[in-house]
C-alpha cells in the first residue's frame, strides 16, 4: 500500500538524519518508529478525504467500535507505551544482564513491544514491555562494581592468623580483585567444630567476570594454604 511505503520511507529519513547527530540508538529507535505511525495516520486520512468519505461521520460511526477495539488491544498498547518509555528512560540497554521475577538473562535487543534475553542456559526469552515497566528489575551490569562473598569454614586448631595473612595475600594478586576497599576476610559464626568465616572484595564488571575471578581466587587460595599446612575451605551457607 502507497500509505505503508511512504510511512516506511519516512521512518528511514528520520532514522539517517537522527544518526547523523550521532543521537543515541533508543532514541533513533522511538522518534522513528513515533514518525512511522504518525505519517501512516496522516496518509491514511487523507486517503479517506480523496475517497470522499466524511470523517465527521465515520469517526461517529465507528465509536462504540473503537471503544471494543481498545479494549481488545489494550495489552499491545500497554506493551507499545512501555517500550516507549523504557527507550527513553533506558533503565538497560543491549548487554546487560537484568532480571525480574519470571525472566533473568542478557539483552539482546530492545523492541517497541518486547524485549528478547538470553537465558544463562542460552533460551530466548522474549519479554512484553509492561513487565519490565512494572515489575521490579534488577540490572546486574549498571554497577560499576560488584561486592563478591566467599564463605569458608575453619576446623579449630588451625592457624587463623596464617591463614588470614594468606587469603588476603592471595586476593591482593588476582586480577580483577579491587583494591578500594581492600579485600575483607571476616568471621561470621564460631561453631562447635569449626568456625565461619566470610572472604569479601569488590570486581570491576565492566573489565572482569565476576565468576572468573572468585574461580581463580578459590585455585589460588587453595594451592597458597596446602603449601602452608592450612586448611581452609568453601563452606554452604548452611555448614
Amino acid at each position: 500500500m502507497l500509505t505503508v511505503a511512504v510511512a516506511r520511507a519516512v521512518r528511514r529519513g528520520v532514522e539517517r538524519a537522527l544518526r547523523r547527530t550521532d543521537a543515541e540508538r533508543h532514541v533513533v529507535v522511538v522518534v522513528a518508529t513515533l514518525a512511522f505511525y504518525a505519517a501512516a495516520a496522516a496518509g491514511l486520512v487523507v486517503a479517506l478525504s480523496i475517497g470522499g468519505v466524511n470523517l465527521g461521520v465515520l469517526i461517529g460511526s465507528l465509536g462504540l467500535g473503537a471503544v471494543a477495539l481498545g479494549f481488545a488491544l489494550q495489552d499491545i498498547v500497554s506493551n507499545f507505551s512501555a517500550g516507549i518509555v523504557l527507550l527513553l528512560e533506558h533503565p538497560f540497554t543491549e548487554g546487560d544482564h537484568i532480571a525480574i521475577p519470571d525472566a533473568e538473562g542478557e539483552v539482546e535487543e530492545i523492541r517497541v513491544r518486547a524485549t528478547r534475553l538470553r537465558a544463562p542456559d542460552g533460551e530466548l526469552v522474549i519479554v512484553p514491555n509492561k513487565l519490565l515497566f512494572t515489575q521490579v528489575l534488577t540490572n546486574g551490569s549498571a554497577a560499576m562494581r560488584r561486592r563478591v562473598e566467599i564463605p569458608l569454614r575453619v576446623p579449630y586448631g588451625q592457624d587463623l592468623a596464617r591463614g588470614r595473612e594468606v587469603l588476603l595475600a592471595t586476593a591482593a594478586e588476582v586480577d580483577g580483585v579491587g583494591d578500594d576497599p581492600a579485600p575483607r576476610l571476616l568471621t561470621d559464626d564460631l561453631g562447635q567444630d569449626r568456625r565461619r568465616l566470610r572472604l569479601v572484595f569488590w570486581v570491576d564488571v565492566r573489565r572482569h567476570d565476576a565468576g572468573q575471578v572468585r574461580s581463580e581466587l578459590l585455585d589460588r587460595a587453595e594451592e597458597r594454604l596446602r603449601a602452608a599446612g592450612i586448611s581452609i575451605g568453601p563452606s554452604s551457607a548452611e555448614g
